[in-house]
């Protein structure tokens, strides 16, 4: 089974982790040999990049090669949101989303991140399509899979309002998700137990820690003269912190650490990634004083490549991290990580194997120790490199897709072989359409029409389009209920005739009630009338029931039955057999 996969986050960027765990999903399902593509806002790193007119001006949705990020991108019709902060939402995208699956023909989708409607909107779109394919449509419902990248609402982090709002979103939202999704990608087996306390199942759980882009490899042993480009010094050796500069990333910390090591001419303190708001500006301000800091900003690809290359060590001291998909990188290239050992750091740095970890966020003294002690003892410091690059290949992405794209194979064919099972049709043959209306189910296949009940699931007629003759127009009543009443009304006559029970009781009961209801008693030409009443409401039951419908003659001597409103149903038979099958009247 071919996937076709649409990967949906709400931004694109060259330094965030989630957006970069996307963005190289994308890329590496494609080096697969898989049609995959980017789904996102209209936003990079916050700013606008594709004007919102334009998209709505072509029909909510604009696609095109990004050049930057060298993979398909489609943006949407979109918006920044006002809460909750550093978000997006998209607009109108589960009928957009709609048009998307059609015309790429997607069979799975992965949603990014939480706090934000994608995923939300995802799930509606999904739990539509799977309402249709129950009432028999042929479109069939893509693989739904999530990956939260989560981070528990810290109470150091954030303030009561935001807190309590991720808390909400998790308990309503992300709890809906990750019990009607078909996979839960976690990028920790911390993250898996997460997940299954808000209701997913722990066999759809499936780690993804990561991944790290082979083709950064490619530069990591050619820094190309990186220290001459940022003027940083020659020899000293470079602890490197490499992200968003942003208040999780608690990167006033590493200043307050180069502060105590400042008397260490060896080392020198570079920040390397996006300063974000008003935080990246004091970040800014407070290292111009220090002469061992250097403030680099974003970084290509490549620089980020070279700068992990050139490195003696990389230090993260986040205040929450999900996984941390900068020290994967500095791993594989032989780099420990210095880390504050929050959320998946303690599962992706072993301390004192392949890194070491200081006692939590605010350990100033623990940190600058340990920079010194590797400083002066290169020797452990490549002992813990070697084994940090020992431990990475399982994050390398092209490994997690390999397993990933094998187990959404796997998952897809089974599938389909259910729905075909229950709709007859073997695996060699394809529905091209389903008609449900008045207790029928008609399925057109390539090669026959499949006739079923909605009620009694052993009720099916299998008519080969090879086999039909003639299409006919056939109007279908209920002649029983007409006979009923006329044989009423004849024993009725017959007892009156003989004045006969149960003749006289009756108009004697009929005359009872008229009094019971205060009006006149019948008047004997209605009671003459009498009789024929079984046979006038068998008159009017008859003309009730009357149905134009069509007769369908195919084999030797069979024929089916169809009601009119299923005339399209059997327009599309007449265009897959060579004859005319309504003859004249089509």
């Amino acid at each position: 089974m071919m996937l076709r996969v649409g990967v949906i986050i709400y931004q694109t960027s060259l330094t965030k982790g989630q957006e970069l765990v996307a963005q190289r999903m994308v890329a590496e399902f494609r080096r697969q040999g898989y049609d995959a593509f980017l789904i996102t806002s209209v936003f990079h790193d916050s700013e606008l990049v594709v004007l919102t007119d334009d998209v709505v001006g072509r029909g909510g949705y604009v696609q095109f090669f990004d050049e930057r990020l060298g993979i398909p991108v489609i943006r949407v019709n979109s918006e920044a949101a006002t809460w909750p902060p550093r978000r997006t939402a998209l607009r109108d995208f589960t009928a957009i989303l709609g048009r998307i699956v059609g015309e790429l023909k997607l069979n799975v989708l992965i949603t990014h991140s939480t706090l934000w409607n994608g995923p939300e909107e995802v799930l509606k779109f999904i739990q539509w399509k799977r309402k249709m394919a129950e009432k028999g449509s042929p479109d069939g419902v893509p693989l739904f899979l999530h990956m939260s990248h989560f981070q528990e609402a810290n109470e150091e982090r954030y303030l009561l309002s935001e807190r309590s709002f991720r808390e909400a979103w998790n308990n309503v939202s992300l709890t809906q998700i990750v019990k009607e999704c078909d996979l839960v990608l976690v990028t920790t087996p911390i993250e898996r137990e997460l997940m299954v306390g808000f209701g997913a199942e722990k066999g759809k759980c499936f780690l993804f820690p990561g991944g790290i882009d082979e083709d950064l490899l490619d530069s990591y042993a050619r820094p190309n003269e990186f220290r001459e480009k940022f003027h940083l010094p020659n020899r000293a050796k470079l602890v490197s912190f490499l992200g968003s500069v942003e208040e999780r990333k608690n990167v006033l910390t590493i200043l307050e650490i180069a502060r105590l090591l400042s008397d260490k001419s060896d080392i020198h303190f570079v920040i390397a990634g996006r300063l974000e708001g008003s935080y990246g500006e004091k970040v800014q301000t407070e290292s111009s004083s220090l002469k061992t800091v250097s403030v680099l900003g974003p970084l290509s690809k490549e620089e980020r490549g070279e700068l992990i290359a050139t490195s003696f060590v990389n230090i993260n001291m986040s205040r929450a991290e999900a996984l941390g998909l900068s020290q994967m990188e500095f791993m594989s290239a032989e780099v420990p990580v210095i880390t504050s050992g929050v959320g998946g750091q303690s599962w992706v740095v072993k301390n004192n194997s392949t890194g070491i970890i200081v006692n939590g966020p605010d350990d100033v003294k623990g940190a600058a120790d340990a920079i010194s002690r590797l400083a002066d003892h290169t020797s452990a410091r490549n002992r813990l490199g070697r084994a940090a690059a020992h431990s990475s290949p399982g994050f390398m992405m092209s490994g997690l897709v390999h397993h990933l794209s094998k187990r959404l194979e796997d998952t897809l064919k089974k599938r389909t072989d259910q729905v075909r099972a229950a709709l007859g049709t073997p695996s060699h043959e394809r529905t091209v359409e389903v008609w449900v209306k008045k207790g029928y189910r008609v399925i057109a296949t390539d090669t026959r029409l499949i006739i079923s009940s909605t009620k009694r699931t052993k009720q099916v007629v299998l008519v080969p389009y090879n086999e039909m003759t003639k299409i006919v127009s056939h109007v279908k009543a209920s002649i029983r209920v007409l006979l009923i009443g006329l044989a009423a009304t004849i024993l009725l006559l017959a007892a009156r005739a003989a004045e006969l029970t149960p003749y006289s009781p009756m108009v004697a009961l009929l005359n009872s009630l008229t009094d019971f209801v205060r009006l006149p008693h019948l008047p004997n030409i209605l009671i003459s009338l009498l009789p024929f009443l079984p046979l006038a409401i068998s008159l009017a039951i008859f003309g009730l029931s009357i149905e134009g419908g069509y007769l369908m003659l195919y084999g030797a001597s069979r024929r089916v039955y169809l009601p009119k409103e299923f005339s399209k149903a059997l327009r599309f038979v007449d265009t897959m057999t060579p004859q005319n099958l309504f003859g004249d009247e089509a």
